[in-house]
């Protein structure tokens, strides 16, 4: 299972889910601080960062990343976080 977050919020509600599916996690590139970083590796989360920052409110970047994402995992269930 694969997450994709855009914003602290998404993450904060995601986090747990996460955790209990060791599901891998796409994101901004600036999105999560160093020790959020470090927990989930020590979680065994993997995290990749998108390759351009993803506007939340921006509809079409969303869809975007999706498809972005879907190229590198085209098997994997993903969950698109929609502020």
């Amino acid at each position: 299972m694969i997450y994709l977050i855009f914003t602290q919020e998404g993450f904060a509600e995601a986090k747990n889910d996460i955790l209990d599916d060791k599901a891998e996690l796409w994101i901004n590139n600036d999105l999560l601080s160093a020790e959020q970083l470090t927990e989930l590796s020590t979680h065994d989360i993997c995290v990749s960062f998108l390759p351009k920052s993803i506007n939340p409110d921006d509809e079409k970047a969303i869809i975007t990343a999706l498809e972005y994402v879907e190229t590198k995992s085209p098997k994997e269930e993903i969950l698109v976080e929609y502020p």
